[in-house]
């Protein structure tokens, strides 16, 4: 019981695993671990004080390393949490969560096999319950008539021999196969060019940051797409094949040899002189060809020209080989600027990829401010940018924000725009969830700062609340994400990171009204969870707790604003309105429902009532738990968790 699972022989490991990777049962495993683990005690249950060991991205992180790598899942797993924790799992643990995901192949596998006890118990109803079949129940006198009846029929003669015949074949067959074939042949499918997807309206070039260069430079490209537009492309060779093509001609030119050396890779070159070509010219035939060359099967212009500027008015659409080759050592710098830009030149930390700013104002029509219902690029405004429409810069449309400057003339690097901009470029891209508009990439060359996010296309929850168009279960499931995804900032990493922010415009819906929030420019790094150090007030003051107006700044900043969106949620209701006597919606609460939400629940959503629970009055328990003074505020973890339980009841 106290081996762990790290230590176990091979064989009992490789059928261990065999047995998890049966229907994804690895899947209901892992959801049922831990983050703590008992050393004597292998009863290992998920609870408040003791959360789920992994969330759904790491299910996503191991089915991406399965197909990398070429690896079970199941052993991804089991590698993964056998050498983690202070305390090891151990063949107990293991045996008690395979029984409490019902998982009872496994289960049954490591009692009996593994530590030779008797199988555990199953459960007498459900999917998981043994089989019994009784003998006695197929003597029914019923059953014996049509047995019966069966023995009495007779079947033709031929049609006797001939399934005996069929037999002798298939016998014979089966055994000259197994005799043969004693390695599988390996099948290899190859992409075909027709499968690739249609590219994007845009084509516009962006700055890798990063990354690995592709061992493809656009030279190849280039030529390949010169060959297949061509009418006879059949004789028309592969630019890259003449510049490895040795044995054609020796005097390559100076030209030619500097791509060889500086643009292609090894690699590259051994591939493509790989490719075989019919009747392939010399190359000494394309240098000195000229325009008006009579051989129809030479549409191509002479490499020569290629290295040459494209200014003359020539008929070629083929740009010059020198362009190609500035284009491509721009696409691999680090910080190109290709517009003049007032901005200081920042060497950001991120993986993201840099856009510059002509590209995006051809992406966004030159930021076209008709509001995108009317046909424009438009999608809203806020206190630090505006935000448009992007499409053509990635596979998918993005959102596109524009940061607002005073005076762009006079940013420097210490400026508290450009720290901001730096904080959401560097710290969010370390970071994604389902529940978290995903940051694309960036620009820092042009008039102003410019964020890429993934696009949203159901606007934000502050507009949809006050149009009532959400159900009441629909606003449960809103909560329950934006909990996760604060939750997430809290958790992910040793540091907790603290959105500062959290309000209805603030959390985006998809076409399925699923919450994403967004705007991260207000982050800040807690050097522990109960961090009180002065700080300048930032955020929208409706949703601030009361220590955020004396510079205290903690998660539980996260939690009061939190509950001012279940107040949203509830009532449908702005969080400031001038015209009530409580002017913000905390203080209205505050003083008409002082014995539960019922005088200002939004009913016109439904009832909030299923399976004899009034999910309204459960919500707003939550809600004035959040805005509690700060030491008595729950975790965003912990309302997860309740969150969590209020859902899976109303199913």
């Amino acid at each position: 019981m106290d081996l762990e699972i790290r230590k176990l022989p091979l064989d009992i490991r490789s059928r261990l695993i065999s047995l998890l990777e049966l229907q994804d049962s690895w899947k209901k495993l892992m959801a049922m671990i831990p983050e703590t683990l008992l050393l004597n005690n292998y009863k290992c249950d998920i609870s408040h004080n003791n959360p789920a060991k992994y969330r759904s991205e790491h299910f996503h992180i191991i089915e991406d390393n399965s197909i990398k790598k070429r690896i079970f899942c199941s052993e991804i797993l089991l590698r993964e949490w056998g050498t983690s924790g202070r305390v090891r799992p151990a063949v107990g643990h293991l045996k008690y969560l395979l029984e409490r995901a019902e998982l009872f192949r496994a289960a049954d596998y490591i009692a009996v096999d593994v530590l030779k006890q008797e199988p555990p118990p199953r459960p007498t109803k459900g999917p998981a319950a043994p089989v019994v079949i009784n003998p006695d129940e197929l003597e029914d006198p019923e059953t014996k008539r049509i047995e019966k009846i069966l023995d009495e029929i007779n079947y033709p003669s031929s049609a006797i021999e001939n399934i005996n015949k069929l037999n002798s074949i298939n016998t014979n067959l089966n055994y000259s196969t197994k005799k043969t074939m004693k390695v599988i042949p390996k099948i290899i499918i190859s992409e075909s060019p027709d499968m690739e997807e249609t590219p994007p309206q845009f084509r516009l070039p962006v700055v890798i940051q990063n990354e690995k260069i592709k061992s493809e430079s656009d030279l190849i490209k280039f030529s390949q797409e010169s060959v297949s537009n061509s009418d006879n492309n059949a004789n028309v060779p592969h630019l890259s094949s003449l510049l490895t093509d040795e044995a054609s001609n020796n005097n390559i030119p100076a030209v030619i040899a500097d791509i060889t050396s500086s643009e292609l890779s090894s690699e590259t070159i051994a591939s493509e002189s790989n490719n075989s070509v019919v009747n392939r010219p010399n190359l000494s035939s394309l240098l000195n060809q000229s325009s008006d060359d009579s051989e129809p099967n030479f549409n191509l212009p002479a490499i020569s020209e290629l290295s040459l500027s494209s200014n003359s008015g020539s008929s070629t659409n083929f740009p010059a080989l020198s362009q190609l080759i500035e284009s491509e050592n721009k696409s691999t710098s680090k910080n190109s600027r290709s517009c003049s830009s007032p901005l200081p030149n920042l060497s950001l930390n991120t993986p993201l990829p840099h856009f510059t700013y002509c590209d995006l104002a051809t992406a966004t029509n030159n930021f076209d401010e008709t509001p995108l219902a009317q046909g424009g690029r438009f999608l809203g405004s806020g206190a630090f940018g505006k935000v448009y429409l992007g499409v053509g810069l990635t596979s998918k449309p993005v959102a596109v924000k524009k940061v607002i400057l005073e005076n762009v003339d006079v940013v420097r690097v210490d400026d508290m725009v450009t720290k901001q901009f730096r904080n959401e470029v560097e710290i969010l891209s370390k970071y994604e969830h389902e529940n978290l508009v995903a940051l694309r990439g960036y620009s820092c060359d042009g008039d102003t700062y410019c964020l890429l996010y993934e696009y949203v296309p159901g606007g934000a929850l502050k507009d949809r609340l006050q149009k009532h168009e959400l159900i009441w279960t629909e606003r449960l499931y809103i909560a329950i994400g934006t909990a996760r995804a604060i939750a997430y900032l809290h958790t992910a990493y040793a540091t907790p990171l603290i959105h500062r922010d959290i309000k209805t415009a603030n959390i985006l819906l998809d076409s399925n009204n699923k919450p994403k929030l967004c705007d991260f420019g207000l982050i800040k790094r807690a050097l522990n969870q109960n961090t009180n150090t002065a700080s300048t007030i930032f955020g929208t003051s409706a949703y601030m707790a009361p220590e955020a107006f004396r510079g205290d700044v903690s998660v539980r900043l996260d939690t009061f604003s939190f509950g001012v969106v279940l107040l949203e949620l509830l009532t449908s209701m702005p969080p400031m309105d001038e015209s009530r006597e409580g002017v913000d919606l905390v203080t209205h609460i505050q003083e008409n429902c002082q014995n539960g939400i019922k005088p200002l629940l939004d009913i016109a959503v439904g009832s909030w009532l299923a399976n004899n629970i009034n999910f309204g009055e459960k919500l707003f328990e939550i809600a004035m738990d959040c805005l509690k003074d700060k030491k008595e505020r729950p975790t965003m973890t912990t309302i997860c968790g309740i969150l969590g339980d209020l859902v899976h009841k109303s199913l």
